[in-house]
């Protein structure tokens, strides 16, 4: 018998043998849901994620079961609050992640968790109206400027925009989209919802029409949220970015495009008590993924990840992320498997069992002195395990965030710098049959295999929801060799809010490539223009 009883909901539920069954009343809205969940039930919802049957594969085992999980810790917690809203979307939305760090470096939002992204607009709006009359008129217009959105229960997004490139790069942290060639006009636009308590959608999507002729379009980030803040169970196109990296992390950024499955986490953190009280707040996230595209040693593998954070003091945030993938075509999608991936067993040559694995570890530390308030953050990560399961080939970043420059809180700063320092070459984010990428771009770090980044940032803000910024980028690249590859990259943008619906953004970088792919004396360079103007309800 499964049964959920809250103080806020008049629950009644029962189990069954095909799976989880519950239903329950809002106390508040006089609404009622009905669900039930079973095995049959999820491989049919997500069938994209259970293609190609062969022998020794179990194509729903493991996604019935992380669903039917997720649905039963969803449904267990208790509704007291609102549920969990859409998210701010990481590439529609850089204005008001930078917000968010600012604010945050400057000792505000201290109920918040970042470095598990994107963030919920409902959560961070909340925490953000509980310093709401602190601070001067421009630190409380950010505060202000965080909440705009959550005025009314839904809010979408029209733009349209030129741009044009030499040779059609890809930029990094871009989902993997290139600037048109020649040049284009892109139109897209976002939808956000939350039409009951328990229920909350999002949609997001591009379409590119260059000059050519040519005409490409893509669904991103768009899902189905059900539960409450402390738990969420979400399922649909999704995009991830966890650890404290700005423009670049180790396991997951936005450098390719939104990863389709499962999600189960808690935007809001939770307060851990009794002898783990030391540990203060406490974050977790979950997911499961088909890998679909088409070039793939393994065609169809399972992509899996778990991040678990702690924020014992409104100073340090720590987190410890993982990333399996197994499975497949002709591949086994045990539990089993999936255990002895996640658990490191060994992967030297010779004896590499069913899978790839990555971990990392992380920490954020915020100095609070007040003339020069300054973040600190560093990241480490192992490709491969020793017999032991412990990485023994390793790559870091860190970086240094000055959220103001002595008084000038308008302005801020950053340095970060990345590095694959293991002496094994050619290991991070290759595999013979499960490389670390999806539909060709990588899903950690942009800088790659054997590569290196230092990246410098400033920004001056004309209101506290505009700004001016300008940037450098370095890469260089061993991989594949044998010359080194050398990127160097400069921008310079202006992101402003016209008015409380009108939005204007422009960009050019400046690009130069020597020795690129690793082959001497192939040299290039680029221009990339990109100008939109958005319409947003709100």
């Amino acid at each position: 018998m499964f049964s959920v009883v809250s103080e806020h909901q008049e629950t009644v539920g029962g189990g069954s043998r095909g799976g989880i069954s519950v239903s329950f009343r809002s106390a508040r809205k006089g609404g009622s849901l009905s669900a039930t969940v079973t095995p049959r039930m999820t491989g049919g919802f997500f069938s994209y994620m259970n293609r190609h049957r062969h022998e020794r594969r179990k194509p729903g085992t493991l996604v019935a079961l992380a669903t039917a999980t997720a649905a039963s810790i969803v449904l267990s917690v208790s509704g007291v609050c609102l549920a969990a809203g859409p998210e701010i979307f990481l590439q529609e939305e850089p204005e008001t992640y930078l917000v968010i760090d600012k604010l945050e470096g400057m000792g505000f939002l201290k109920g918040l968790m970042t470095g598990t992204r994107g963030l919920e607009a409902q959560e961070v709006a909340r925490e953000a109206k509980k310093d709401e009359e602190a601070g001067d008129p421009f630190t409380i217009g950010m505060l202000r400027f965080l909440q705009v959105s959550k005025v009314k229960p839904y809010d979408f997004r029209l733009r349209v925009g030129l741009e044009h490139s030499g040779d059609g790069r890809i930029p990094p942290n871009a989902q993997g989209w290139p600037v048109a060639e020649d040049g284009g006009i892109r139109a897209g636009g976002f939808f956000r919802a939350s039409p009951a308590d328990w229920l909350s959608l999002q949609a997001r999507g591009d379409n590119l029409l260059e000059f050519s002729g040519d005409d490409t379009g893509r669904v991103e980030e768009t899902s189905v949220r059900i539960g409450f803040p402390q738990a969420t169970l979400e399922g649909g196109k999704f995009s991830l970015w966890w650890g404290p990296g700005r423009h670049g992390s180790l396991l997951f950024t936005t450098n390719a495009e939104p990863l389709i499955g499962i999600r189960v986490r808690n935007p809001r953190p939770i307060p851990l008590g009794w002898w783990f009280r030391f540990l203060g707040l406490f974050q977790y996230d979950f997911f499961v993924s088909r890998l679909d595209d088409n070039d793939r040693p393994v065609a169809d593998p399972l992509l899996s990840g778990l991040r678990l954070a702690i924020k014992p003091t409104t100073w340090l945030e720590l987190g410890a992320s993982r990333a399996m993938q197994f499975g497949g075509e002709g591949e086994s999608e045990s539990m089993s498997t999936f255990f002895d991936v996640f658990l490191g067993k060994s992967e030297s040559a010779g004896n590499t069992p069913e899978g790839n694995s990555l971990a990392s570890l992380d920490a954020k530390i915020r100095i609070p002195i007040r003339a020069q308030p300054v973040v600190l953050y560093a990241e480490a990560g192992g490709e491969d395990q020793s017999g032991g399961g412990f990485p023994t080939r390793w790559a870091a970043m860190a970086g240094i965030f000055l959220p103001s420059i002595g008084n000038a809180k308008k302005a801020d700063f950053r340095i970060e710098y990345g590095d694959i320092i293991t002496s094994k070459r050619g290991v991070w984010y290759r595999h013979p049959d499960y490389p670390h990428q999806y539909s060709g771009r990588i899903l950690g770090h942009h800088m790659g295999t054997d590569g290196r980044n230092l990246f410098l940032e400033a920004h001056y803000f004309l209101l506290p929801s505009s700004y001016l910024e300008a940037n450098v980028d370095i890469t260089q690249r061993d991989f594949p060799g044998p010359d080194r590859e050398e990127i160097w990259r400069a921008s310079g943008a202006i992101i402003a809010w016209l008015t409380k619906n009108l939005r204007a953004e422009g960009r050019m970088s400046f690009e130069d490539v020597s020795n690129e792919n690793g082959v001497s004396g192939r040299d290039g360079s680029d221009v990339i223009f990109r100008g939109e103007v958005a319409w947003q309800f709100r």
